[in-house]
């Protein structure tokens, strides 16, 4: 049978399970169980990302492996063949886990643990000449032909990052070790060591260095944004599992301490024998830069590359300025605000975009100055961009998340419709016209071609793993809904799940509303039920994994952590799940997202009670044994909700738990402000300080090396408890950080297991 063949086959048995409705099942599906849902090869495969396209938008270069291994390589597609497979590039070495029966079971996982961390391929780009292309690969770039061999261009020990050629071809750009380098597009074989014919803009010192970095379209000149830690606390994080215990110092900020320092700056292109210093950019930030820098969210050229856009904020997020930097006038290049909000009641975490119409005419911005973020227009006028009211293009009762131009308007990701969803939208400017250009249900994340005809979209749904979509932006094409020709408007390029996926009886959620016991706002919620559900049973019920934003259709709701799984497997044993989009989620308008300002631990752990009170008016539920579990913000709401809700829940998992504030990122100072104006509130947000109230069983599982919500935090909140003779279980993990369930299958099976038997324990998930 050809592959062509056995790809249709495996699509419709694919197809078919992901028809299956919750509450039913086969009677002849194998049971899920942790150990297979978390080692290779992965059942769902492993998710196609790093779409890049060639300058004539007819190639699509991606990264993927199509045996669920994590090992990726180049894979291509032509689009101008409508019935072609992609076609896999590269077949670089990588390694293998040892195996056999007289290997020792510690050498056998860490053999496979290196096999596991060998990412292969890291980046792609394409050559300007749309033949070759650009990778990364362990580190280093090499040059790669459809079917020649991979020639190397660099041999350094350190790691190449954010390869870019000039617009003209002649010149490649990249980042190591905080160094802008610059190198000709087609040097000499790389010796080992320095490639050939570099200019480099050297770092200042370790802690400073450049960051990011985007070539004008004229290619004359290159903006850099440098980030300057000197000034941030040094923080120490012990390392237990060297030799002897040390110290390893990180830069780590509190609320309140001073953040990393940026500026940008143009660096002359001209040649690779320019020494012309780095021109810095005066940004009229005001007079609170000293003691509270402000934020460089982000920056744009403008396509005729004479313009510069530039979006700003405070460190609370609540005041936003859009620079215009004149390219084109003396040395520093002369900048003044376009746009500026300002609002004292604002909570946003940053959400805010920026982006140039492809005829330089117009800047768009996302605001959140109405009640949700659309999309906003300033014109350009003789002097550049006017600083006046700008037009609104979008509005209505949904978000906008991302925007992307394409000529005669925009392509925007939004929830319209389904709150839930993030699907594609073509606007029209000036019109304003909004029409839907996607249609599967699910989550569509769109890299769009240089002449905005396609989309190659990284796509999941509730029923399909992530998978790549190319889909047809042309409104005429797109219009024509899934009944003539969804096929063609949206093609499914891969199909990654192993042929095992569809022998096992996955789960599909539900979405449901109901009112907080509160003040009565809507709240929304994912449900998943047992496959085996019968209504005259009562069962467990676990709400979790609790965190903003968990209520999305996309393959494991929320994908920063890999509970796809977890949830299947809970399901299968008998307990009903819930998600609950809690105050301060994006896309429910701005009155929803402000409810968690300065309270932390307070209306949002109201919200899970609502979900609570949800399942006891549905009557499936054995309110008796509900339990509860998040990490990081999701660890907080966690342990708050068993200190302050006593009884309500009967156990609960808190993974990297934030119970101190005062030692949280200062990006949350979005939410909180500053501590030395808000200790009150930093106090009663604080879990370690209501500790007290615990009644109920609680386990935390935290790794030892994390350096976003430090262990030295949980060992405090542990101690306290011991103080105070209350019960704990602490799972301390010594090699992670604090993606604890996301860094080594073999830590995700043993920390997702130690879970589960946590509520098995106090929930019974068997039990009806």
């Amino acid at each position: 049978m050809s592959r062509k063949i056995l790809r249709l086959a495996k699509l419709l048995a694919v197809s078919i399970v992901s028809l299956v409705p919750s509450g039913e099942t086969s009677a002849q599906a194998p049971r899920l169980t942790i150990e297979r849902l978390y080692s290779l090869p992965r059942i769902i495969g492993t998710p196609p990302r790093s779409f890049a396209w060639s300058s004539d938008g007819r190639h699509l270069a991606f990264l993927w492996n199509d045996e669920g291994r994590n090992f990726r390589d180049v894979w291509v597609l032509d689009t101008a063949a409508p019935d072609q497979v992609p076609t896999r590039v590269t077949h670089l070495p990588h390694l293998d886990p040892l195996s056999g029966p007289t290997l020792d079971p510690v050498a056998a996982a860490e053999s496979e643990e290196r096999a596991e961390r060998d990412p292969g391929v890291t980046a792609v780009t394409w050559h300007p000449d749309g033949r070759r292309l650009l990778i990364t690969f362990r580190g280093d770039l090499w040059l790669v032909t459809p079917d020649g061999q991979p020639r190397r261009l660099t041999d350094t020990p350190a790691l190449e990052t954010q390869a870019a050629y000039s617009p003209a071809g002649d010149l490649l750009a990249f980042l190591t070790q905080g160094e802008l380098w610059l190198m000709a597009a087609d040097p000499p074989a790389a010796a080992s060591g320095t490639p050939a014919a570099v200019r480099r803009i050297d770092s200042i010192s370790p802690d400073v260095g450049i960051a990011s970095f985007r070539w004008s379209p004229t290619g004359s000149r290159i903006a850099v944004l440098e980030r300057d830690r000197r000034d941030v606390a040094l923080r120490g994080i012990p390392d237990y599992l060297s030799d002897e215990t040390r110290l390893v110092e990180v830069r780590r900020a509190y609320p309140g301490e001073l953040p990393a320092r940026q500026r940008l700056g143009f660096v002359s292109a001209r040649s690779l024998d320019s020494r012309e210093p780095v021109q810095w950019v005066e940004l009229d930030e005001g007079p609170a830069s000293p003691e509270s820098p402000w934020l460089l969210l982000s920056y744009a050229w403008a396509p005729d590359g004479e313009r510069l856009a530039v979006d700003t904020s405070d460190l609370y997020a609540k005041d936003r300025r859009i620079f215009q930097v004149d390219v084109r006038s003396a040395s520093p290049p002369a900048a003044r605000i376009v746009v500026r909000e300002r609002d004292p009641l604002n909570e946003t975490y940053y959400y805010w975009r920026i982006a140039w119409s492809t005829d330089s005419r117009h800047l768009y911005f996302l605001s959140d100055r109405d009640q949700d973020y659309h999309v906003y227009a300033l014109a350009t006028g003789r002097e550049g961009l006017e600083a006046s009211e700008p037009r609104r293009l979008t509005r209505g009762d949904w978000a906008v998340a991302e925007m992307h131009p394409v000529e005669g308007g925009l392509i925007v990701v939004g929830n319209r419709g389904r709150p839930e969803e993030r699907q594609l939208f073509r606007v029209d400017d000036p019109g304003g016209e909004v029409t839907r250009v996607s249609h599967r249900p699910g989550t569509h994340a769109p890299t769009l071609s240089p002449d905005g005809r396609y989309a190659a979209v990284a796509f999941s749904s509730d029923t399909t793993p992530p998978e790549l979509l190319l889909t047809t932006l042309d409104p005429v094409s797109a219009t024509s809904g899934p009944e003539d020709g969804l096929a063609v408007v949206e093609r499914l390029v891969t199909d990654s799940p192993t042929p095992e996926f569809s022998g096992y009886a996955w789960v599909a959620p539900q979405y449901v509303t109901f009112r907080s016991h509160v003040d009565g706002t809507e709240l929304h919620g994912r449900l998943t039920l047992p496959p085996d559900y019968d209504p005259d049973r009562r069962y467990p019920a676990i709400l979790g994994s609790v965190y903003t934003e968990s209520v999305r259709n996309q393959w494991g709701g929320r994908t920063a952590h890999p509970t796809w799984g977890l949830d299947q497997y809970l399901a299968q044993q008998g307990y009903v799940l819930l998600n609950v989009d809690v105050r301060g989620s994006w896309g429910r308008g701005r009155d929803h997202r402000r409810g968690i300002r300065l309270d932390y631990g307070g209306m949002d752990i109201e919200d899970l009670e609502s979900g609570v009170r949800f399942l006891e008016s549905e009557g499936y539920v054995d309110l008796e044994r509900v339990g509860i579990w998040g990490s990081s913000y999701g660890g907080l709401m966690t342990v708050m909700s068993l200190f302050r809700k006593p009884g309500l829940y009967a156990a609960g998992v808190a993974g990297a738990p934030a119970t101190n504030v005062w030692h949280a990122l200062t990006g949350q100072m979005a939410v909180m402000m500053a501590p030395e104006d808000q200790a009150e509130a930093y106090a009663d947000s604080s879990p370690f300080l209501h500790a007290e109230g615990l009644e109920d069983p609680l386990m935390i599982i935290h790794g030892m090396r994390d350096q976003i919500v430090l262990f030295k935090d949980t060992a405090t909140l542990v101690q306290r408890l011991i103080m105070l003779g209350k019960d704990v279980d602490l799972v301390a993990l010594p090699n992670a950080g604090h993606g604890w369930d996301n860094e080594g299958l073999a830590q995700t099976r043993f920390a997702f297991g130690k879970l589960v038997q946590h509520f098995e324990r106090h929930l019974g998930g068997e039990r009806r």
